[in-house]
């Protein structure tokens, strides 16, 4: 469900969601997922050290950031083609894309209408509500990694991409590389 293409929206963000949620737990048990033996499919199994190092590695990314006015920029392709900076935002509930960017996505044919979700109140830093529309990213590359199905919500016109946590509670593990001007992430075991 997670990665049908022909999926509702809504399921396949709960889907992909709650399959990460699981990767974590069973990651937390010791479980590693992989190749099954002998020509059988992939699935969990009990981990043996070197496996651990080799699905972390696996699942690892790092991607260069600039910083820009006392924040981290990252760059990040939406949906195989259209490219857009973020600002990494562990305070933002969800990922926001500007109006113009999700429009350039619609033109391209990379958002469709069956990508909306409706609309959703959120809560600002300055106790201000807003009303924004809700979409799924069908695919979201960071570094040399891609996340699908991710939920977003469309930013006023000319506002900033924001990386949020509909993106980072779905990793294992991130953390900012202030020496190398770099996050690191590492997404759950069963990409």
């Amino acid at each position: 469900m997670c990665r049908a293409k022909d999926a509702p929206a809504i399921e396949a963000i709960g889907a992909c969601e709650q399959r990460d949620t699981y990767s974590k737990l069973l990651a937390l048990a010791n479980y590693c997922y992989g190749p099954g033996e002998k020509g059988a499919p992939a699935g969990w199994s009990p981990c043996d050290a070197p496996k651990v190092a080799q699905d972390s590695a696996l699942a690892r990314t790092t991607a260069r950031f600039q910083r820009m006015g006392g924040v981290f920029v990252l760059p990040g392709t939406l949906n195989g083609g259209t490219k857009t900076y973020f600002i990494v935002d562990s305070g933002a509930a969800n990922i926001q894309i500007p109006e113009e960017v999700a429009d350039e996505m619609k033109r391209a044919g990379t958002l469709s209408d069956g990508d909306f979700l409706g609309e959703r109140r959120f809560l600002l830093a300055d106790g201000r509500g807003l009303q924004q529309r809700v979409f799924r990213i069908r695919s979201l590359q960071i570094g040399e990694r891609i996340m699908e199905n991710v939920l977003a919500a469309v930013g006023a016109p000319h506002s900033r991409a924001l990386l949020g946590q509909s993106f980072l509670r779905r990793l294992n593990w991130w953390k900012i590389d202030n020496v190398k001007n770099a996050i690191e992430l590492e997404f759950t075991g069963s990409f």
